[in-house]
């Protein structure tokens, strides 16, 4: 009787971890997305952060289905729903701030001509090197 006790707690533990793990994701997310979409910029955030979690996400996947693949068995995509579900989310917000920073809000960088110089006082540094203090 004590072991099925132990086993359904287990259980419970494990679902209530994922639950609040996946929830604490979509919290992390969910702000950052909201303010690019009010800013209608992604300044101020790193895209390389981005693309490393969009890797994790995919690279949790692909373990996953390599796993499958070899056990015969989707057991690792529905028996460990926390880690597929948290996958999901990661991947997807991944993809909505890539979107966001390269197609819906790109940077507007100016393009800066080169200049062209006709004055020859412009090309002349500020200070000279010609007026060295007196070695000691």
């Amino acid at each position: 009787m004590a072991i099925p006790v132990i086993m359904v707690c287990g259980y419970l533990l494990q679902f209530v971890s994922c639950s609040i793990q996946v929830f604490m994701t979509v919290i992390k997310y969910t702000p950052q997305a909201y303010m690019n979409f009010i800013r209608k910029s992604t300044d101020g955030s790193s895209i390389i952060f981005i693309l490393l979690d969009l890797s994790g996400g995919v690279g949790s996947y692909a373990q996953m289905a390599v796993q499958s693949i070899d056990q015969d068995s989707w057991v690792n995509f529905y028996g460990n729903i926390g880690k597929t579900l948290l996958s999901l989310i990661c991947v997807s917000f991944d993809l909505l701030f890539i979107c966001q920073h390269y197609v819906l809000y790109p940077s507007k960088k100016a393009l800066i001509s080169p200049k062209m110089i006709t004055n020859k006082e412009d090309l002349e540094p500020l200070v000279s090197s010609d007026n060295h203090l007196p070695s000691v």
